[in-house]
């Protein structure tokens, strides 16, 4: 294998007989890589991330520029966004790609084309690709060695090429400003809820968590944004400012968080309103106002009041790359709603007693949890199974689960996950009202709550995506249809 230096400044490979590898072989050498999703620490300069991933996709001569984007950050709804605006423009006739993390059940989750997972044979032939190229820029040792997830992102915008996609919606994996997929120039640039997590990383207040973010707003741009706090909107803002970008603002009907701060000139007022018109159990409807038309009526199968502003800010989205030249039209976007479906997001897979599997991994997105459970669904007890990662706001999480009738402990199948020992500690010192029982593993702690239950009692399986896999793989094998046609494999 040779490497040649070519005329863009890129490299070119040139690979003769380039070694075939099966999907597991491809599995392997990408979990090979020092990587922060599995071991939970960096080794690395973070300060040369984006020069990292620029040099490997110039080297697969820059996929990224193939074809249309749209970014997404945020501490939370950042999946549930990217998946709303995806499914309404394949209703539009787009052809589009999808690119989101974690999976669930299947590394290939994380890359779709209209919906449909990247193959196994897809990404045993991809992967020999970037190896190559990576193997070429780190002879040249410039850089500290790549990660699983810079290489992912490479190998996703560089299977939408192939695939000749149209338009691809991409979720950054974790901050913004040194985030592979900030590498792309996306249309539109989008923040969903903000909160405290990963502050080890991206800092411990909410305005420096933001202005990570926020480094996704590109110059000249517009950045749509459903965070709340004060704190962070005015960070947001004040990027918007250096990169002459336009921020739009997503809320709730009836009431501004930052009313105070648009009073005195700092923010911009509320362009884009949601309310709540109709739940049930398996559907919410509600209404939304647009700077230019009221729509009413609209339809979404998730629960609970934080997936109405993800819907919201979707629309918000939209319009803007409709601004941009991307068309869509109103049945597109109802269909898109109304067809979209996210599991593990409050995930109802089975009835009497109700267990709903659901993603939620901080304090924030915990409380949004126990009260769209509150609001959606009728029960006695509710009984909560837990799993967490070890680096996550175990104390915070704890504090709102006191108030659950039930918590078990357990531990998934993943080196950072706190052990069942450490919870019971943080729940001991900062929620000792909580009743507790525990399970070595998820299969047995959700035996144990089916077991705890009545049939009037709600199951919530939470703590982590992760977590939500083994679960959603144990109600497939006690039946639930819907959980199992997702499966489409498992490499955890």
């Amino acid at each position: 294998m040779e490497f040649a230096f070519g005329k863009q400044g890129c490299y070119t490979a040139l690979i003769e007989g380039l070694n075939t590898v099966n999907y597991q072989e491809a599995l392997a050498y990408l979990y090979s890589l020092s990587d922060y999703e599995r071991g939970g620490s960096y080794t690395r300069n973070r300060e040369e991330n984006l020069a990292r991933e620029a040099r490997l996709l110039e080297a697969l001569g820059n996929p990224q520029l193939s074809y249309t984007s749209t970014l997404i950050a945020g501490t939370k709804g950042k999946g549930s966004t990217a998946a709303f605006i995806e499914r309404a423009l394949r209703e539009a006739g787009l052809r589009t790609g999808l690119y989101t993390q974690p999976d669930l059940h299947t590394f290939r989750e994380r890359m779709r084309v209209d919906g449909r997972l990247i193959s196994e044979e897809e990404v045993a032939e991809l992967v020999p690709q970037v190896r190559a190229a990576v193997e070429g820029i780190e002879q040249r040792r410039e850089f500290d060695p790549f990660i699983t997830y810079e290489l992912a992102t490479a190998l996703a915008l560089l299977y939408f090429q192939r695939q000749q996609v149209e338009h691809a919606v991409l979720e950054v994996g974790l901050g913004g400003r040194l985030d592979a997929t900030n590498v792309t120039q996306p249309l539109v640039s989008v923040i969903a809820s903000i909160s405290y997590d990963h502050t080890q990383i991206l800092g411990d207040t909410l305005a420096k968590i933001a202005t990570e973010k926020a480094g996704i707003i590109k110059p000249n741009g517009v950045v749509v944004t459903s965070a709340r706090p004060p704190e962070a909107l005015l960070a947001i803002a004040a990027v918007c400012r250096r990169q002459h970008a336009e921020l739009i603002r997503v809320g709730a009907a009836g009431s501004d968080p930052a009313q105070a701060e648009v009073e005195t000139g700092q923010l911009p007022a509320l362009r884009y309103r949601y309310q709540l018109e109709e739940r049930t159990e398996e559907r919410q409807h509600f209404s939304a106002w647009t700077p230019e038309r009221v729509y009413t009526g609209l339809e979404i199968s998730l629960a609970g009041q934080h997936q109405l502003e993800n819907a919201t800010l979707a629309l918000a989205t939209l319009d803007m790359l409709r601004k941009k030249g991307i068309s869509w039209d109103e049945l597109a976007l109802r269909e898109g709603l109304r067809k979209m479906r996210w599991p593990a997001r409050i995930d109802v897979v089975e009835h009497h007693p109700t267990i709903v599997v659901d993603g939620a991994h901080n304090g924030d997105s915990m409380e949004k949890l126990m009260q769209a459970l509150r609001d959606s669904f009728a029960f006695h007890r509710l009984i909560v199974v837990l799993s967490l990662f070890r680096d996550k706001d175990l104390v915070g999480i704890a504090r709102t689960l006191e108030r659950a009738d039930m918590v078990v402990l357990t531990r998934m199948v993943s080196p950072r996950a706190a052990t069942v020992e450490q919870m019971q500690e943080i729940f001991a010192k900062h929620a000792p009202h909580a009743e507790l029982h525990t399970a070595a593993d998820s299969r047995a702690a959700m035996e144990l709550a089916v077991g705890l239950a009545g049939g009037n009692d709600l199951i919530c399986a939470t703590g982590s995506l992760y977590f939500a896999g083994e679960v959603l793989r144990w109600a497939a094998t006690r039946g639930d249809e819907v959980a199992a046609a997702a499966i489409e494999g498992v490499d955890h």
